[in-house]
């Protein structure tokens, strides 16, 4: 059995997830599971992550297919099964139970990472989001020469200050295990004079962080599509797209993006 995932690297595969996307992420509790016992406690109590909706699709373990199948409840609602269609298990399956934890999910977002970082900077909300450019407006903090604007690029998730940008990844970070911001840093590029200033470039072991997520991402479209068209020959790569598009591995990508990498 691995090692649970450290609360740093959460924090490094929510961002990925984020700069891959560049929307709202839903993560499931498959993938929650394999955390440290005091991630997801930490995460909600900083409002990075908030509860969605459960799923309505899982991969089923019922035996080594891992199928990617709908999920149903009883009519109490107190019990979840997956009711085998692979023609080859179906018959001898049954209901396949399924534990209520895993239809939990949870949703993070640009909007999240710019309340949190704007509060803990010790500013009093994010004052406006400009759609056009992606761009939340954080506030203004003092500098030896004046205030300057902060702001976050929602896409890759970075700081802009004072005409720098610095990613997301290079400032947060954990502490104690309370998540925390490089005030130091900040106050750096705050009182740095701009006639030098050049975009901050960014760590490259950040990149493959990111790279080896969206990689990751593919690889589970992928492993679905082959499930999927294992059962469903007959239908179109289109088709099995838009199924994927569905489960949570879609990680909200529309399903002409699944079309492109699935395979």
């Amino acid at each position: 059995m691995s090692e649970p995932l450290p609360l740093s690297q959460v924090l490094t595969a929510l961002i990925a997830y984020i700069n891959a996307s560049d929307k709202s992420v839903v993560i499931g509790w498959d993938e929650v599971a394999q955390w440290e016992d005091d991630a997801l406690p930490l995460l909600l109590r900083v409002g990075l992550l908030t509860k969605s909706n459960p799923t309505q699709s899982l991969e089923c373990k019922g035996c080594e297919q891992r199928c990617f199948m709908r999920v149903d409840l009883t009519d109490d609602k107190q019990r979840a099964f997956i009711v085998c269609n692979h023609m080859d298990m179906q018959s001898h399956m049954g209901r396949i139970a399924v534990p209520l934890p895993r239809l939990n999910q949870w949703r993070t977002s640009p909007k999240q990472f710019a309340v949190l970082i704007a509060k803990l900077l010790g500013l009093d909300s994010v004052s406006n989001y400009n759609k056009a450019s992606n761009i939340y407006q954080l506030g203004m903090m003092k500098s030896d020469k004046g205030r300057r604007w902060v702001s976050l690029n929602a896409n890759p998730l970075s700081i802009v200050i004072n005409q720098y940008t610095i990613p997301v990844n290079d400032l947060l970070y954990i502490d104690n295990n309370e998540l925390t911001i490089d005030r130091e840093q900040i106050n750096v590029l705050l009182n740095n004079s701009t006639s030098n200033a050049k975009t901050y470039t960014p760590n490259t072991d950040r990149q493959k962080d990111r790279k080896l997520a969206t990689q990751a991402m593919h690889q589970d479209w992928n492993d679905a599509y082959l499930s999927s068209r294992k059962k469903n020959p007959a239908k179109t790569d289109t088709w099995h797209a838009q199924q994927i598009a569905k489960l949570p591995i879609s990680k909200n990508r529309n399903s002409e993006t699944i079309r492109k990498n699935m395979k």
